[in-house]
């Protein structure tokens, strides 16, 4: 997955690591970190891998597989969204309001 979506791997796996709550107090905290680091560029190529995503994987089944052992990410989102596209959403919507 990393290399189908180089961005999206990045900010997922790398900014939502082990230890994320370590360093941040929440997961919107993570999110606004990566948009303050991040270039507008990686950003929107991100947004766009993100909505290509979020328009070709179908069933809770299916993003938890490609979150948590394709792409690697840390943050267990069922433990506060009722779904993985709805928090996936939530990122989308965050990323745009940059």
């Amino acid at each position: 997955m990393s290399e189908k979506f180089p961005d999206l791997f990045q900010f997922l796996a790398g900014y939502f690591h082990q230890d994320w709550n370590c360093d941040h107090d929440t997961e919107d905290d993570v999110i606004r970190l990566f948009i303050a680091e991040a270039s507008p560029e990686t950003v929107l190529r991100v947004k766009d891998e993100l909505q290509f995503v979020l328009r070709t994987i179908n069933g809770e089944e299916e993003i938890q597989a490609f979150l948590f052992e394709e792409i690697g990410c840390s943050y267990y989102y069922p433990h506060a969204w009722p779904s993985g596209k709805a928090w996936l959403e939530h990122v989308a919507d965050m990323l745009d309001s940059k």
